[in-house]
């Protein structure tokens, strides 16, 4: 390596732009080397190869958005020759064979990028090397709830469901990997991308949207890996500090519009049912000191029960037998303050009116025999809205957005799925499957913004979705985790989503939030209210609270189990909207700067070590320095604080310098929170102290626990049975 280094320092300058934000390439016969702003990115020797061609044999199994992705590899050369062939034009190949060409641009309309402009034919594989230094620090891929930090690991870039434990040594992954291999792994996620950010200050993009994979395994290179052989551009950027990078990638990318502004006026309540459950939970959660925003409904379109739970039936259009009245009600809780909220997504159950005028209409993808191409859901079968027919496109926004929800009155949907997407289908824009896969969620949220646009309600409608890919951050309103299980399980459970926050805020989006207590609930694992409340206090201080019954609603602890809980719950929701005011400065920097609501601690501590390796705790907003409690029956927590004056939130006596780990208590309905003593909003911060719970007696909690009429009609028909049995 230290002969390496002396070449580079003898080397030939070809070209030196003097432009701040230009490349700097310098080789002579045998070396080259390109650097950006002293940022040192490519080198190349014969000894030390950049570029790698061979070609593969890829093989996709999946079932049910899991996917297991293999490849035989049939050859890779390193192409060790290099000629330039013009300004910043350089050819690389191996004795004159398997040439690339590329080509370094540096265009003042966006960030430098390197080129792909020539590929020999019979190359389907590309890896390409960037130096990397051992004590490098890297972020992004998306959204990966399990390493924040990436170094030392290996990241396939390929859009699927997150799965059940994600961890191969957790008796739950074993479990859903022998139910349907379903189990995932720590980098499977709803959205990955070909994005990091260096602690060396540089970031890097890639324009691919076949799968890929960023491999930071090795000490002194990155390597990318690429399938196929489009011609792609990889941007680079550098700047002074980690603000300037993503207000440079977002600028690229595109930036998350404002959210609207009544989301914040309390919690959104995921509830089902019919019309009156729906009013009546509406009722006791007001009754209870719960600040309410909205009710979401997702069950408005009717119910189907498999084993894996309950169920939608996925025709998205207001069922009146499920929810009589509806059209009359919404603007009802309108004028109280509350908003009803829906849900759909791509596909079209086949049992359905919609899938009957889509097919009509030859609006779904189709499979090679022509016909719409049916997918496995879960004993239900669907086909997919295929939005690369701009027809189809138009129908969906028009018969399903603008005239089934915005009509009708609705506030807005969880535009959920984007995994599934068959890599065998045929499209009508001739699109390989294999191309489209992972850009198909962007195209979707595409297709929701357009929507609202064109019906008018932009600025007003939220939509939230959990799969993503480079593309998405123009589109997409909000964005949420997934469905994570209902525990403390490191890389699925209640930890994994604040990785999972960061990380997407390191990849350009940088607003997020979860289901309250989790979603998945399977081999007898249920939701505690332990669970519930540690996820509720942490959701009052993220960009949006909602709650969701989860795919076992009778089976685990909701928000209307006990009056204790909707106390307790009811807290949160005023700490939450009492932040109002700062979380909307904090909300304006994404939307105009593209600084992510919730940070890690490097991005205004870059130069404290420590932060660079810490991903369960976030700064909210540049004031807040949130720790919560992943681990069940904990009564105090550690902390740490890099160097700044710090107050902790619940008491005044504890403050710290930082530059040190302290514990503090963390009873239930206290989550770790510090806040800057210097901050103007210290005092805002302060009257969050005032804020308390309702006591109830355990009496209390049994006699008013759940909803009124469900509770009563439940013990009802469980004394008429037991009645009936002792007759009998």
């Amino acid at each position: 390596m230290a002969v390496d280094r002396l070449y580079y320092l003898a080397l030939i300058v070809v070209v030196v732009i003097s432009s701040s934000n230009a490349f700097d390439v310098r080789s002579n016969s045998t070396h080259f080397g390109v650097s950006l702003n002293g940022v040192e990115l490519i080198r190349h020797s014969p000894e030390d190869t950049f570029l790698y061609v061979g070609s593969g044999l890829p093989t996709f199994e999946g079932q049910f958005g899991n996917y297991d992705v293999d490849d035989y590899i049939e050859e890779r050369i390193a192409l060790v020759d290099f000629v330039a062939d013009g300004l910043n034009v350089f050819t690389f190949s191996r004795q004159n064979m398997l040439q690339v060409q590329i080509r370094l641009v540096s265009d003042a309309s966006e960030s430098p990028y390197v080129e792909f402009t020539s590929i020999a034919e019979g190359i389907n594989r590309i890896w390409l090397r960037l130096v990397a230094e051992k004590d490098e620090h890297v972020f992004g891929g998306g959204s990966q709830f399990s390493h924040f930090n990436m170094r030392g690991y290996k990241f396939p870039i390929w859009i699927q469901e997150q799965g059940v434990g994600r961890d191969k040594n957790y008796e739950i992954t074993f479990k859903a990997d022998q139910r349907d291999g379903g189990g995932g792994d720590y980098y499977t996620t709803y959205w990955a991308q070909p994005t990091f950010v260096s602690s060396r200050l540089y970031y890097a993009h890639f324009d691919i949207t076949t799968y890929s994979e960023l491999d930071f395994r090795a000490d002194h290179f990155h390597e990318i890996h690429i399938w196929g052989n489009t011609l792609s551009k990889f941007h680079f950027f550098t700047g002074s500090n980690y603000t300037d990078l993503l207000g440079e990638l977002t600028g690229y990318l595109g930036r998350q519009p404002m959210p609207p502004e009544w989301i914040y006026n309390g919690t959104i309540l995921g509830v089902q049912g019919g019309t009156d459950i729906m009013l009546q939970y509406i009722d006791m959660a007001e009754e209870h000191g719960i600040k309410v925003s909205g009710v979401w409904i997702q069950d408005w379109v009717g119910r189907i029960t498999t084993s894996f739970g309950r169920r939608l039936f996925w025709n998205w259009e207001w069922n009146p037998e499920q929810y009589p009245n509806l059209d009359t009600v919404i603007p009802q809780l309108k004028q109280r303050g509350i908003r009803v909220l829906v849900y759909a997504n791509p596909n079209l159950n086949r049992l359905g009116s919609l899938y009957e005028e889509a097919a009509a209409g030859d609006y779904l993808i189709k499979n090679i025999s022509g016909d719409p191409y049916i997918v496995d859901y879960g004993e239900f079968f669907c086909g997919i809205v295929d939005f690369t027919n701009p027809a189809a496109a138009q129908w969906y926004k028009d018969r399903i957005i603008k005239k089934n929800m915005l009509d009708l009155g609705v506030s807005g949907w969880m535009a959920d799925f984007g995994e599934y997407l068959p890599i065998d289908a045929v499209f009508h824009s001739g699109a390989k499957g294999t191309d489209i896969h992972n850009q198909w969620p962007a195209i979707w949220a595409q297709v929701n913004r357009e929507g609202v646009e064109e019906g008018g309600k932009m600025g007003d409608i939220l939509f939230w979705m959990r799969a993503g890919y480079t593309g998405s951050q123009r589109y997409s309103v909000m964005t949420w985790a997934g469905d994570q299980f209902v525990d403390y399980g490191l890389a699925d459970g209640i930890a994994s989503v604040i990785p999972g926050t960061l990380s997407l805020g390191m990849s350009g989006y940088g607003m997020n939030h979860f289901d309250i207590g989790g979603y998945t609930s399977l081999f007898g694992v249920t939701r505690t209210e332990e669970l519930f409340l540690r996820y509720a206090e942490m959701a009052a201080f993220t960009t949006m609270m909602r709650t969701h019954e989860g795919n076992r609603p009778d089976e685990n602890w909701q928000f209307y189990s006990s009056s204790h809980t909707m106390y307790e719950f009811a807290r949160h929701t005023k700490i939450y909207v009492a932040l109002n005011d700062y979380v909307n400065t904090t909300l304006r920097e994404n939307h105009e700067h593209g600084i992510p609501v919730q940070r890690p601690l490097f991005l205004h501590y870059e130069d404290d070590e420590r932060t660079y390796d810490i991903q369960y705790q976030y700064m909210f907003g540049p004031d807040l320095l949130v720790a919560p409690v992943i681990e069940q029956g904990q009564e105090n927590w550690d902390v740490y604080l890099p160097v700044d004056d710090w107050i902790f939130l619940w008491d005044e006596d504890i403050t710290s310098d930082g530059g040190e780990t302290i514990t503090v208590p963390s009873p239930m309905g206290y989550i770790p929170v510090f806040f800057r003593s210097q901050s103007p909003w210290a005092d805002t911060f302060r009257q969050l102290r005032d804020i308390e719970a309702v006591t109830v007696t355990p009496t209390e909690q049994m006699t008013t626990a759940g909803c009124p009429t469900i509770m009563a009609s439940y013990l009802l028909l469980a004394l008429c049975w037991t009645l009936m049995t002792l007759l009998w």
